[in-house]
C-alpha cells in the first residue's frame, strides 16, 4: 500500500514520509470520483445517473484529489502508529510533498509522547475537602432564580444601584471627543462594573431628562490612547428603570415550573440539592488535581522545550481567537490586565508544562493498572447519550464517528481519576 521512511529530526518530534503506492492512490481517487458524482446532474439522467464520460466534465480534477487524500490520510496514520514504535501526542502535522494523478507522498510530523517514569499515586496522604451548604448560599440561589424571573419596569425616581440607566454620552479628552466614547441609547446597569471604575457611581441619583458629566481617570492599563488620561462623559438620561422580583410566595412556585418543586420547602431542597453537586464536583477537580500534582513531584518527567512551546502556542492561538472574537487584540486584553507579554509568556510556558505533565501521569496510570475500555463499554457510553438526547444511538455514533477515539479516551481518563480519587486519601 505504501512505503515509509521514519526519520528522528529533534527532541520529541518525528517526521515520517509515505510514498503511496500507485495501485492504491488510482483506487481512492477512483472512489473519491464516485462519491463526488452520485450528487451531479445531467440533463436527461437522475442524479448520479449519466455516463460517466459525461459526469468527468463536470467535475474538478482538483476536488477528487482532495477527497481522496482526505480519505487515505486517517488510514495511512493509523498505519505508521500501528507499524513504527510511535506514541503521539498530539495530532500531527501534514504535508503533501509530490501529487499527481499517479503519485501521491505525504509527509507527517509527529510530537511524540514525552516521556515519565511514573512514582507513587496511591496511599497519598492529599486532603479531601469536606463539602458544606450554607442557608445562605440556598437563599443567594433562590434570589439569583428570582432575578432571573424579575420584571423591568421605568422608575420615576432616581436611580440607584442595580437599576438601569438609559442614556445619551460623548466622551471627551481635553474637550475633544475621541473615537469609540460616543452612544445613543445605551442601556447600562449601575453597579454591573462594565464601565471605568467610578463612571457608575456618578450616575446614582440621576433622573429621567437629567443631565450629567461624569468625570473619569482612566487607568494605566487601558489603551494606549487614553490609558491615564482624564476624560469627560456628557450624559443625557432618557429613562431610568429598575427590576422588580417576585415575591417568594405560591403563586412564584407555580409559575417557575420546576419539576418536583410545589412548595418553598421543595425549592430549598432542590436548591440544596444543586448546589451540593457543584461543590462536591468542584471539591472533586481540585482535589483530583492536588493529587496529579503530587504525582508528577514523585516521578520523574522529561518534556522537551519543543512540546512545551508548541502547547504554550496553541493556547495562545485559541485566546487570540477568542479575544478576535470579542473585537479585542491580545495586546488589549493584556493591558487591561495589566500583564506585561513576557510575564503572560512565561505564564503560558509554565501552565503548559503543568498541563502536559498531568497528562502523562493519566496516561502511565492506565498503562499500570491495565485500564481499557472494550467496544462493549463504548456501546454502554453511546446509549446513555442517545437516551438523554432522546436519538438512535446510529444517529449519535454518525453524529461522533470522527470522535469516537477521543471520546474512548475521556472514557479512560474518567477511570483514572475514579481510580485516584478511591486510592488517595
Amino acid at each position: 500500500m505504501k512505503e515509509t521512511k521514519v526519520n528522528q529530526v529533534g527532541d520529541g518530534l518525528v517526521e515520517v514520509e509515505v510514498v503511496v503506492k500507485e495501485a492504491t492512490w488510482k483506487e481512492a481517487q477512483d472512489k473519491a470520483f464516485k462519491k463526488l458524482a452520485a450528487n451531479v446532474t445531467v440533463p436527461g439522467f437522475r442524479k448520479g445517473k449519466a455516463p460517466e464520460n459525461m459526469i468527468k466534465g463536470k467535475i474538478d480534477q482538483v476536488k477528487v484529489m482532495d477527497e481522496a487524500i482526505n480519505s487515505l490520510l486517517p488510514v495511512l496514520y493509523r498505519d505508521i502508529l500501528k507499524n513504527n514504535d510511535i506514541k503521539p501526542y498530539n495530532q500531527p502535522m501534514v504535508d503533501v510533498t509530490n501529487l499527481s494523478d499517479k503519485e501521491l507522498e505525504v509527509k507527517f510530523t509527529i510530537t511524540t509522547l514525552p516521556k515519565l517514569t511514573l512514582g507513587d499515586y496511591k496511599g497519598l496522604k492529599i486532603g479531601k475537602g469536606e463539602v458544606n451548604v450554607t442557608d445562605k448560599d440556598i437563599d443567594n440561589a433562590i434570589d439569583a432564580l428570582r432575578v432571573q424571573n424579575a420584571t423591568i419596569a421605568v422608575k420615576d425616581g432616581a436611580a440607584a444601584k442595580g437599576d438601569t440607566v438609559v442614556m445619551d454620552f460623548v466622551g471627551k479628552v481635553g474637550g475633544v471627543a475621541f473615537d469609540g466614547g460616543t452612544a445613543e441609547n445605551y442601556e447600562l446597569e449601575l453597579g454591573s462594573g462594565t464601565f471605568i471604575p467610578g463612571f457608575e457611581d456618578q450616575l446614582v441619583g440621576v433622573k429621567a431628562g437629567e443631565k450629567k458629566d461624569v468625570n473619569v481617570k482612566f487607568p494605566e492599563n487601558y489603551t494606549p490612547e487614553l490609558k491615564g488620561k482624564d476624560a469627560t462623559f456628557e450624559c443625557k438620561v432618557h429613562e431610568v428603570k429598575e427590576k422588580k422580583l417576585p415575591e417568594l410566595n405560591d403563586e412564584f412556585i407555580a409559575d417557575i415550573k420546576l419539576d418536583g418543586v410545589k412548595t418553598i420547602d421543595d425549592l430549598k431542597a432542590k436548591k440544596k440539592d444543586e448546589i451540593t453537586a457543584q461543590k462536591t464536583a468542584e471539591a472533586r477537580r481540585e482535589y483530583i488535581n492536588k493529587v496529579i500534582e503530587a504525582i508528577v513531584a514523585n516521578s520523574k518527567v522529561s518534556i522537551p522545550d519543543a512540546v512545551i512551546e508548541n502547547q504554550a502556542n496553541s493556547h495562545k492561538k485559541d485566546l487570540e481567537n477568542r479575544m478576535q472574537q470579542s473585537g479585542l487584540t491580545l495586546e488589549t486584553y493584556l493591558q487591561i490586565l495589566g500583564q506585561k507579554p513576557e510575564e503572560f509568556e512565561a505564564k503560558l510556558r509554565e501552565d503548559s508544562k503543568k498541563e502536559i505533565a498531568g497528562y502523562l501521569v493519566l496516561e502511565e496510570v492506565a498503562v499500570a493498572e491495565k485500564l481499557n475500555v472494550t467496544d462493549e463499554e463504548l456501546e454502554f457510553e453511546l446509549s446513555k447519550i442517545a437516551e438523554q438526547y432522546k436519538m438512535k444511538i446510529e444517529d449519535v455514533k454518525k453524529a461522533l464517528n470522527n470522535q469516537l477515539g477521543e471520546f474512548r479516551h475521556n472514557i479512560m481518563m474518567n477511570r483514572v481519576e475514579d481510580l485516584l480519587y478511591k486510592n488517595n486519601d
